[in-house]
């Protein structure tokens, strides 16, 4: 049996994009240079391409993406779910460059079979695959970040729920928010540890950390820990009760996403539900029916 050289190629294109990909979801480990950064981390703005030299390629060419005219990058969704805006635009490159590419790679396999399908095909395929590339990492990364926004609202309740604890424990507005991210060893307060660190790093109040982590994230409740502290910080007030009722606030405001997701996912199956019991009652009549009407 003799193995057409196409088929040879075709495979070995097949089994090195399987490979790019495998590659590309494998966790990556932990990048060491990275960690000790963020104790020390530049404005964004500042940051120049000789600061990005330790980074992969792919991340080299969103960096130079990231100027393309009319892209609107995330920045606060990526923050949430711990992803850098280069390597966003790295996705959207490739997706789109994959997207373009494939529709063209199968037709010329095809063409190689005897089979050749019209040429305007493949180029709108390719098209609409390109867009849709494109596209498609933003609505990955908005499904992620919805989801890790809950998770840091859930971390959050219980965050001040902690400070709240380490303030009646009698101890002061700063220490108590650095024992209470402390406690927890989850992403969330990883994240307010580090913008605790850097904020005595810079010899500010931690609450001007919280700030700018709540900035940096769009998250309201946490700007709200942040404001609490400062009050007790610089005026001296008692915040226990004030911490316990914006904890209890922000649970309650969670139950209620819950609830009210819970509601449109029952909603949403009504449909099915009912299209399942059509079709079984259907199956289960028609036999019946069918004999009835062919005895008479």
């Amino acid at each position: 049996m003799i193995v057409s050289p196409w088929a040879v190629l075709a495979g070995c294109v097949v089994a090195a994009g399987l490979a790019l990909l495998i590659a590309e979801l494998r966790p990556a480990p932990p990048d060491l240079s990275r960690a000790l950064d963020r104790l020390h981390r530049p404005p964004v703005e500042h940051q120049t391409a000789a600061d990005q030299a330790g980074t992969g390629w792919y991340d080299r060419l969103g960096d130079r993406a990231l100027v393309l005219a009319g892209s609107k990058v995330p920045l606060q969704s990526l923050s949430l779910i711990g992803r850098t805006p280069a390597r966003f635009m790295a996705h959207k490159l490739l997706f789109a460059l994959v997207g373009l590419v494939l529709p063209g790679y199968l037709s010329a396999m095809a063409a190689l079979t005897g089979f050749g399908p019209p040429i305007a095909l493949p180029v709108l395929i390719s098209l609409g695959l390109a867009i849709g590339g494109w596209l498609l990492p933003d609505a990955v990364v908005q499904s992620e970040a919805k989801e890790a926004r809950v998770e840091y609202l859930h971390a959050i309740a219980a965050y001040l729920e902690l400070v709240a604890l380490e303030r009646a424990a009698d101890h002061g507005p700063a220490e108590a928010m650095r024992r209470a991210a402390a406690v927890g060893h989850g992403t969330v307060f990883r994240r307010i540890q580090d913008a605790l660190e850097r904020a005595a790093t810079d010899r500010v109040p931690p609450w001007d950390g919280l700030d700018a982590l709540a900035a940096e994230l769009g998250l309201g409740p946490l700007q709200d820990v942040a404001d609490i502290m400062r009050i007790s910080g610089t005026d001296g007030a008692a915040v226990y009760d004030t911490l316990r009722a914006r904890a209890k606030g922000l649970r309650d405001e969670l139950l209620a996403a819950d609830l009210a997701e819970a509601g449109a996912n029952s909603e949403r199956m009504v449909a099915p539900g009912a299209a399942l019991t059509l079709l079984m009652t259907v199956l289960i009549v028609y036999p019946a029916l069918y004999q009835m009407l062919h005895v008479f």
